[in-house]
């Protein structure tokens, strides 16, 4: 079920831009980058009633992970889409672990490549 990917030496990885004086935004762009490609491909998976959980699925801005966010306080139901809700009968209607699943070979690739950029970019091999 889970949809994680482990990348190993990404600490390191940002130790090492840190101390070039970095501030890691190339990182960060390059993850933000990623998770927009899986939070579209969640909004139009997601189950439509009112529309309003299709509005808070977002990318979010990070140095350590691809990361996609949704639901709010107003829209506190969106982990019940995604997983169900057994004692109400509600079944799982998975958007966000089906986009980042359904992508997943192409995040790795350019991920990746990604990576590999900025490791040349800033001769750390």
């Amino acid at each position: 079920m889970a949809a994680a990917i482990e990348v190993k030496g990404i600490n390191e990885l940002n130790r090492a831009l840190l101390g070039l004086g970095d501030d890691l935004s190339d990182l960060k762009d390059a993850n933000e980058a990623l998770s927009k490609i899986v939070a579209n491909r969640a909004t139009a998976l997601v189950p439509v009633r009112s529309g309003k959980l299709k509005g808070t699925i977002k990318s979010v801005r990070s140095p350590k992970k691809v990361r996609i966010v949704a639901g709010s306080s107003t829209v506190p139901y969106a982990p019940i889409i995604e997983f169900g809700w057994g004692k109400r009968n509600i079944k799982p209607q998975s958007y966000l672990y089906r986009a980042a699943n359904e992508l997943r070979e192409e995040i790795k690739e350019k991920f990746t490549n990604n990576i590999s950029d900025l490791i040349k970019k800033y001769n750390l091999d």
